[in-house]
């Protein structure tokens, strides 16, 4: 199968065509984390796999979920865990492009990122959450004791909360941040000595279960591109927030990006709120 159509068949995969024939699922079935496993494993299947060049805890202590984004990002050629100018990039496409997958903490990455940058184009790929469910094992059996609907849903500008400390990916010269809005699966388990300590379930594992959409940004245009072209000048969070349909504190966190990456200038006061306008 070409890549392309890899990728489009980890696209269109969901939980509910891709049963287990003659098991049972869910708490009255006994299902077990094997078999909670198996939408993960069908994704996989739709994705391609690769030899990592370089071992180390860039694939020793990788999550499930940037294991399997690794996996549907992957396309015909590309190289895995590249040792490049002293550092290991997670993918090294058959351009020269190099993929960076940070499931958070974008800020980490930065220096990384920038000096990569330096001599070749990068692509910062951030997954959000848009829906994900929590299974619940009990910690003797492996049986699953419940299944529900986590509570947080995030959206495209929830990308913000990352760039937030980590501006100088915005429009940087060679950058580009790829977000991908992901369905999840949260696998946790009731462990006696972690709830003591840490209070509350312990987390075993994240595992991407399908990919609804991807956006890529890059340049000063492509930045500037993602504000309404009729948005009034000089602005506040306020009128910023009404115009993209989003809440004050997603939008000041917007203006204060924009404002970091040098693509606006903070003007002056509107009441309480800063006021900014074209740089």
């Amino acid at each position: 199968m070409a890549g392309e159509e890899l990728r489009e068949s980890a696209r269109s995969w969901s939980p509910e065509t891709s049963a287990s024939p003659g098991s049972e699922s869910g708490p009255a079935g006994g299902a077990r984390l094997g078999q909670v496993r198996i939408a993960a494993e069908t994704l996989a299947e739709a994705s391609i796999e690769l030899d990592a060049e370089t071992e180390g805890i860039n694939t020793f202590a990788e999550s499930a979920l940037h294991a399997s984004l690794k996996s549907w990002l992957a396309r015909p050629g590309d190289r895995l865990e590249v040792s490049l100018d002293g550092r290991v990039v997670d993918l090294l496409r058959a351009d020269g492009e190099c993929v960076e997958v940070q499931t958070k903490r974008l800020d980490r990455i930065v220096p990384k990122v920038l000096s990569l940058a330096r001599q070749r184009k990068v692509r910062v790929v951030h997954p959000v959450l848009a829906g994900y469910s929590i299974i619940r094992l009990d910690a003797a059996t492996g049986e699953v004791e419940s299944e529900r609907k986590g509570p947080k849903r995030g959206d495209f500008w929830s990308i913000f909360d990352e760039l937030v400390m980590s501006s100088r990916l915005i429009a940087a010269k060679n950058v580009t941040i790829e977000v991908l809005l992901v369905r999840a699966r949260e696998i946790r388990t009731r462990d006696a000595k972690w709830t003591w300590r840490k209070k509350g379930d312990r987390v075993l594992s994240r595992e991407l279960v399908e990919v609804l959409e991807s956006r890529s940004l890059r340049g000063r245009s492509g930045w500037l591109a993602l504000l309404p072209r009729d948005l009034t000048w000089p602005c506040d969070s306020g009128s910023l927030g009404e115009a993209l349909g989003i809440g004050g504190d997603r939008a000041r966190k917007v203006l204060y990006c924009y404002a970091k990456a040098g693509l606006i200038v903070e003007s002056g006061r509107r009441g309480r709120r800063k006021t900014y306008d074209k740089s």
